[in-house]
Parts: C-alpha cells; structure tokens; sequence
C-alpha cells in the first residue's frame, strides 16, 4: 500500500489509520525475518501504559480477609540506658516532647535519639554531633567496638541516622530481609521512629511505586504490604511464623535443624523464660523475658553468629549472660546480653543450700542468728558478711556481683576479657618451674574439675602427695585474693 507521495503505508489494526511504516516498531520474527508491527507505536504505547496501570491496580487490591501476622511494634528501653539531659551542661533543642536519648552499647559513649540526634561524651563533655547528609540522608561519624589482631579496639564507622533509630527504637520482625527503609512521605530527612518502617526489597518496591502514583504511605497499607504473602521472601511460609515455642517463639526462615550451635542456645534461653518446670527449680526466671525480635530464632541466629566470630578467638568457654550489662535486667535481648566467660559468670551462681525462702545467695545463721551474704568462687562459697535482715545481706551480694559494670565503661565483653586476661596472668605468674603447674591448676579450677582430680593430674610432679594438696589449698587461696584485686572484691 502506498501514500500519494509514493510513501510505503500500513494501516493500524487498533486505531485503523493507514500510516506511513516509520510510524511502526520493525521488529524480527521467528526465523530472523524483519516485520513491521501490526500496531503503530502510538497505539502500542498507550496499550502498555493501560496494562502497566491495571497490573498495578491488580497488586494493590488486597485480599479482604487478609491476615495480619506482622503489626507495629516498638523496643522496650531500659530506663537507665537513657540519658538524663537536664542533668547535663549541653545545649540540646529537642524535636518533640516524647524525644529521648539511648545509650548505643557497641559505640563508644554514644547515645541515640528516636528523632535521629546523636550525643557523645568525650573527655567528659558532652557534644550534639551536627552529622552530614549524604543523598538526603543523615549520616554520623562514630567510635564502634571492633575486634582487630586478637583484640578489642576501637574504629570509626560511618552510620546513617535512619538506621540506628530502626535498629534502636524499632522492632523489626526479619532482619535477614528487612533493610530497606521508607521513610514517611518519602522524606528521607524525617528520622522520628514513628515515620520509618523496615521493609524487603519487593515490599519497599510496591510502597514506592504506590506513593509514587497515589501519594499514599498510610501505615495500614504498609502493614498490608508486610502481611501480603505475594511480597514475602521466597522461602517463607506460614510455618516459619508459627510460635512452636511455649506460643511465643517461632523459628523464622533461617532455621535449618535444632542442631545448631545457636538454636541450642536459643532453645535454652526460651526455656529459662517460658518453662514452667525450669521455673519451678529456679523461680528467680519467672520475671525473664525474651525480646520481641528475639523470639525470632532467625534474628536470634545473626546476632549470635556475627559475635560468636569474635568470642571463638579465645580460648574460653562462654555463656550469654543477660544482667551484668545494666544491673537488674530481666530481658534477653541484643542490647542487654552479652558473652561472658563461663568461670567469670561461675563465680556468681546462685546456690540454694541453706537459703530457705530467704533471697538468692543469703541464708539465715542459726547460731549467729544473722543473715549471711556469699557468693562461688572456684567451687567454694566466699562469705561476704552477715547482716540483720535478708535485704541488707542481698544488697551487698548484688554490690559485688555488679562490680564488673562494663555498661558505664567500655562496652560489653571487652572490659571483662581484660579483667580475665589480668586475672589469669597474676595468677600464673610465678618462678619459671612452677608456671605450668599453675597453669595446669587454674584451668582444672576453671574448667569444674574437683580437688582430688586435680592432685591425680599433677601428682607426678611431686614427690609428696601430702606436701603437693597442701601447695594446691596455698594457691586457690592466691588464686581467691588475685580475683578479689583484679574485680575489685
């Protein structure tokens, strides 16, 4: 077919123009032969627009009794994680009423708010940190805690503000997936916790692309973005939600057997908290909870195998110890625990012996008729003083048990690695001939191995037995008063 001018035509099967064939999309068929379209790119262009939006319209119409597993939920603090800022010679304006400011427990005195401002404290002054914004997004240069060259050290570390207020304020379900972050409005300015929700790559996708044509982010579209199960993870199902444990922990989508190092650990966690028969024979867990994100095993498992990189380092056994970072807590949670040598968390078990109905680690002495605090300390009890009640005897065991307080000096394990590294160096410090006896001595000690096996170990090294037991009693009493310096006891 051909124009007046003598221009080779085609007429659209969509619109029925007859149109000249540049008007048409050239395109290769089957067998690589060229053809021109049956639809002209104007009708072609409009058809993909149509379909675009009524593919869109398709993803956001919900399913009318859609189940809700996912809500809004924000972080329990601790009230003596916040800081006290009247109390503090720093000019601070405060965003909002409800702004306060969190301890960070992997940076170095810093604190958070849940409105994105950062405090430090260096050289006993305190500073609002000013940041710098990059692509419209807060960011702050910190000190973070690192393990470098087989020790802890401090590093500086680039964070964005957005980040830290959703790690520190905000629950977040799947943290395997959940790292993208929309921000209210699309405001990426906007820290206030409130204004951020962490999202999967496909549901930050379907919540950008919805405000983008409709100007919607109201938080119940959101929510019905987390629970659509069209904008799950591939791997996710209704099973990896399901509260196996007690009815309240789930295994999440990281779970693979109950053989895992960090699901034992896990698994035992939940049962100190959630167990009415560990509760039983040891009422002092009744009180214990576990962290929102925690009864996640899968948020449990990454927190546990990025630190548990760094403990295995060492030489020692350790344990998840959930009160010596801020004093009286009773949560389990990645900004409450932390990995603490078995013998250093041995030394404060709570024997029940002749306590009665008295509290932890204080009974009542017939004959004195006094209340006695003690404490463990290589598999025999320290006698810290008698008093005349329970309390003032429990107040003093908590004086001691406290005095490893790496919350109000450097943070975490790094104080009581130092602490234990002293402690076994002063111990086994002696003439060059009786080092590895000592050495010998103090790991059997700490390790749980009784007297007589320790004499049974060593006995070769010395010609008499009688002479040898005493050597041992003379140096657990040097290995008790090097503890009592180095911990301040």
């Amino acid at each position: 077919m051909y124009s007046e001018n003598n221009k080779e035509t085609k007429i659209c099967k969509r619109c029925g123009r007859e149109l000249p064939l540049d008007r048409f999309r050239l395109a290769t068929g089957q067998f690589g032969n060229p053809y021109y379209r049956g639809s002209c790119k104007e009708c072609e262009a409009k058809y993909d627009k149509e379909y675009k939006k009524k593919k869109t319209e398709k993803e956001f119409a919900f399913s009318d009794n859609l189940e809700i597993l996912v809500d809004r939920q924000y972080k329990e603090i601790n009230p003596k994680r916040i800081l006290d800022i009247s109390a503090l010679n720093i000019d601070v304006t405060l965003l909002g009423t409800d702004e306060i400011f969190v301890k960070l427990m992997d940076y170095k005195d810093t604190w958070l708010s849940n409105y994105g401002q950062c405090i430090t404290m260096a050289w006993g002054k305190y500073n609002l940190l000013q940041g710098s914004y990059i692509n419209g997004e807060l960011r702050y240069s910190l000190k973070k805690n690192v393990f470098i060259d087989g020790k802890w050290t401090y590093k500086h570390d680039y964070v964005y503000a957005h980040k830290m207020v959703v790690e520190t304020f905000i629950v977040n379900e799947d943290k395997a997936n959940n790292i993208y972050i929309w921000h209210s409005g699309h405001d990426k300015e906007d820290c206030y916790y409130r204004n951020l929700y962490p999202l999967n790559q496909e549901q930050f996708r379907i919540v950008n692309n919805h405000f983008q044509k409709t100007g919607d982010d109201s938080e119940q579209f959101i929510l019905n973005v987390m629970n659509d199960i069209r904008y799950k993870p591939d791997n996710w199902s209704k099973q990896t939600a399901k509260r196996v444990m007690y009815g309240v922990g789930y295994h999440g989508i990281l779970y693979t057997n109950s053989n895992e190092e960090s699901y034992k650990r896990w698994h035992w966690i939940m049962n100190r908290c959630y167990s009415n028969a560990i509760h039983e024979l040891q009422p002092e867990y009744k009180e214990c909870t576990v962290c929102e994100e925690w009864k996640n095993y899968s948020n449990f498992k990454l927190w546990y195998e990025q630190h548990i990189i760094e403990i295995r380092m060492f030489d020692e056994a350790f344990e998840v110890d959930k009160d010596i970072l801020i004093k009286g807590n009773t949560v389990y949670s990645p900004e409450t625990v932390c990995f603490v040598p078995k013998m250093i968390n041995s030394l404060f078990t709570n024997g029940k012996k002749n306590r009665g109905d008295y509290p932890l680690v204080v009974y009542f002495d017939k004959d004195k008729k006094k209340y006695v605090a003690n404490m463990s300390f290589v598999g025999k009890n320290i006698k810290l003083g008698m008093y005349e009640t329970a309390e003032v005897a429990f107040t003093r065991y908590k004086e001691y048990k406290y005095l490893i307080d790496v919350y109000t000096n450097v943070e975490k394990q790094v104080v009581l690695k130092e602490l234990f590294s002293e402690f076994y160096n002063k111990c086994v410090a002696c003439e060059f001939w009786a080092t590895d006896i000592r050495k010998t001595e103090l790991d059997m000690l700490i390790e749980g191995y009784t007297m007589r096996q320790i004499l049974s170990a060593i006995k070769n090294n010395s010609c008499d037995d009688g002479l040898y037991s005493w050597a041992l009693d003379n140096d657990i009493e040097k290995f008790r008063k090097i503890f009592k310096e180095v911990f301040g006891i």
